[in-house]
């Protein structure tokens, strides 16, 4: 393989990355949203009768920050994997 098409495979890996890194950022956006609309319906004032809904809201948003904790694991391993794949891009230009 030459060294132009090691480098445009390597590039082409990058922008892959790029794109399943932003699919996982706005899939984050989305649960922010989301928690934001739990913590809302927490935050009114209601009556002692709703509390029950709004405990369950809690629940709801413990579960979303799960979610969330999970996405930036997956978030961290993408951008490790779109580091190596920069780094091969230097090397590629390098050689």
């Amino acid at each position: 393989m030459s060294a132009e098409d090691k480098l445009a495979l390597d590039t082409q890996l990058m922008e892959v990355y790029l794109t399943g890194l932003q699919s996982e950022i706005e899939a984050k956006l989305r649960r922010v949203a989301k928690f934001r609309g739990e913590l809302k319906k927490i935050d009114t004032a209601g009556r002692r009768a709703e509390k029950t809904a709004r405990q369950r809201s809690a629940r709801a948003l413990m579960a979303q920050v799960d979610d969330m904790l999970e996405t930036n694991l997956t978030v961290r391993d993408m951008l490790l994997e779109l580091k190596a794949a920069a780094e091969a891009v230097l090397k590629d230009l390098q050689d």
